[in-house]
């Protein structure tokens, strides 16, 4: 089990508006990816570890119910 949460840029960079569709969307796509990760290991982790990053119980279980394409 994974417990260190890793902090990722949830935006894409306004110069990927710039490249192909492909590229877009593959960026996309991995960004969903990580969103998804982010949110399992939040859903695994113990109430002390969330308390020492600042978040409740219920927002964590919030979080990791999100959709994985939703900010």
């Amino acid at each position: 089990m994974q417990t260190a949460l890793r902090t990722l840029a949830l935006a894409p960079p306004a110069s990927l508006t710039r490249r192909p569709l492909r590229v877009r969307v593959t960026a996309w796509l991995r960004l969903g990816l990580a969103r998804h990760r982010e949110r399992q290991y939040l859903q695994e982790m113990e109430p002390r570890m969330l308390r020492d990053i600042g978040i409740g119980p219920h927002d964590a279980l919030h979080e990791a119910r999100k959709n994985w394409w939703k900010a």
